[in-house]
């Protein structure tokens, strides 16, 4: 009895999270669909090439640095 109703109470929260992963997924969709629906000008095509740019290079710039700790503390030069 214990295996049938713990199977029951598996099978409704799988669903209920599958049926919420599907609302989230349609908004995210519906969002998509609506920031490509308009054309950005060159200004705001500018912007946004240019804060992926510096964001990319923050990034960037934080690897090396984490990189850069790690082999300080493995390498001790040649």
């Amino acid at each position: 009895m214990r295996i049938l109703s713990v199977a029951a109470t598996l099978a409704l929260l799988a669903t209920s999270q599958t049926a919420s992963a599907k609302v989230k997924s349609e908004s995210v969709q519906q969002a998509l669909k609506l920031a490509m629906s308009r054309a950005h000008t060159a200004e705001e095509t500018a912007a946004l090439s240019k804060a992926a740019r510096e964001r990319d290079d923050a990034r960037q710039r934080a690897w090396d640095v984490r990189m850069k700790s790690i082999t300080r503390g493995v390498c001790s030069g040649c």
